[in-house]
């Protein structure tokens, strides 16, 4: 059985990969001289610097790739743009922007769950708890 750790780093390094697809997509979407193109790159290097972070600090990682799918997810279900894509059949944005969508949704339920079974395992881990007599 796969670790929920093992998911999260590929969930995060397929993010990282699938982002250089979408900035391939989106560049000849932007208006010229939009500073949109610099936001969307720099996320993407945050998520490229994730996954390298996945394997010096994982635990470390984890949490910036919730913060970063929480932002890339929220980002992308408010933008009208994404959804009039998807109704003018461009097939490679849509499968990018679905792909996207499902890899962030899946990221950040890994990660709650993963940081909720790590809290179990240590009792110590709640406010509130009991220090030791």
């Amino acid at each position: 059985m796969i670790s929920a750790a093992r998911v999260i780093q590929e969930l995060i390094i397929f993010s990282a990969i699938l982002g250089v697809f979408f900035l391939w997509q989106a560049r000849p979407l932007l208006p010229p001289g939009s500073d949109v193109f610099a936001i969307l790159t720099l996320g993407e290097l945050l998520f490229v610097g994730d996954s390298i972070l996945t394997f010096v600090r994982p635990r470390i990682s984890y949490y910036l790739g919730l913060v970063l799918a929480i932002v890339a997810l929220s980002e992308t279900l408010t933008q009208p743009e994404h959804y009039a894509l998807v109704e003018n059949g461009n097939v490679p944005a849509t499968i990018i922007l679905v792909l996207g969508s499902v890899a962030q949704a899946l990221l950040i339920g890994f990660v709650l769950w993963f940081i909720i079974s790590e809290r179990r395992k240590d009792p110590w881990a709640w406010p509130g708890a009991e220090s030791p007599a």
